[in-house]
């Protein structure tokens, strides 16, 4: 069922991207044929979908969302408008927030960041089964994603609005799953026990690979450690042309994490990155 309804999704959107590209005079058949960069990148997350659907989670799993799927309106819209040509500073995050990217389908898209600065808005869907504590409710919900009010304000703050920060830099998350034990506790991919994991990571890494290719970014910034620790896996940031930098995850989970802007800030200003985020380098 979710194999059916990415394919659905994906041929929607390359049908939308063709009729808003019918050739002129002036055009090739190969400019007719060729997709945006933004829909490559989505390519990339169906087909991880796909394959993560084919794993069997540990029995502590009672609920995976999949931001992607059922908020894929609000998702498309973000890579679409931001990702319209490589990147030369990517932040990458773990995975999906309960209440910032599982409500809105946007890396760590807190719903008041969203609408506000971001200025995204549309539908989102249900997942199949959704634990009766963790309730999506789209751009309605009203709780609060900390990790996603520390990242998306420092940065836009820094770089003065949403469309001068993404001429250079993009947020992405690593895994596109969110997961919930039996009291609805959330658990990350750092979390998870027994082969499932692996299998996770291994997989999440390998689109990754992907990924980068097509953004080429010079930086990658690594948000917490468990992203850090697999990026040493990956092929393309073993490039001497390829900085690695880690960032503490901006989530009050984390430990020792008081006073996280003043600190993020201070970490920009050490690795001369402010320049990437005002579109200055």
């Amino acid at each position: 069922m979710l194999k059916r309804k990415l394919n659905q999704q994906k041929d929607n959107l390359e049908d939308v991207e063709s009729k808003k590209s019918l050739p002129n005079e002036e055009s090739t058949i190969s400019d007719f044929f060729s997709q945006p960069l933004w829909l490559k990148f989505y390519n990339t997350e169906v087909k991880l979908n796909e394959v993560l659907e084919e794993l069997t989670p540990p029995p502590n799993i009672k609920c995976i969302y999949n931001p992607i799927v059922y908020a894929s309106q609000l998702h498309c819209d973000y890579v679409r408008r931001f990702l319209s040509g490589p990147k030369k500073l990517v932040f990458i995050g773990m995975n999906p927030g309960p209440n910032g990217m599982a409500q809105t389908g946007i890396p760590f898209g807190n719903v008041r960041t969203v609408k506000l600065l971001l200025q995204l808005s549309g539908s989102v869907d249900k997942p199949p089964v959704e634990h009766p504590k963790r309730p999506v409710l789209g751009l309605d919900c009203k709780i609060e994603e900390p990790s996603g009010v520390r990242l998306w304000e420092l940065f836009l703050r820094l770089a003065g609005n949403v469309n001068i920060f993404t001429q250079q830099c993009f947020v992405h998350n690593f895994c596109p799953l969110a997961f919930f034990d039996e009291a609805g506790k959330n658990l990350t991919p750092s979390e998870l026990k027994g082969p499932y994991k692996k299998q996770l990571r291994d997989l999440c890494l390998e689109t990754l690979e992907e990924q980068l290719v097509l953004l080429k970014p010079q930086v990658l910034v690594a948000v917490g450690e468990y992203v850090h620790t697999a990026l040493k896996g990956s092929r393309y940031c073993q490039s001497d042309a390829v900085s690695v930098l880690r960032l503490p995850h901006p989530s009050p989970r984390s430990v020792n994490n008081n006073d996280w802007p003043n600190k993020a800030r201070a970490f920009l200003e050490e690795n001369n990155l402010i320049r990437f985020l005002r579109n200055e380098a």
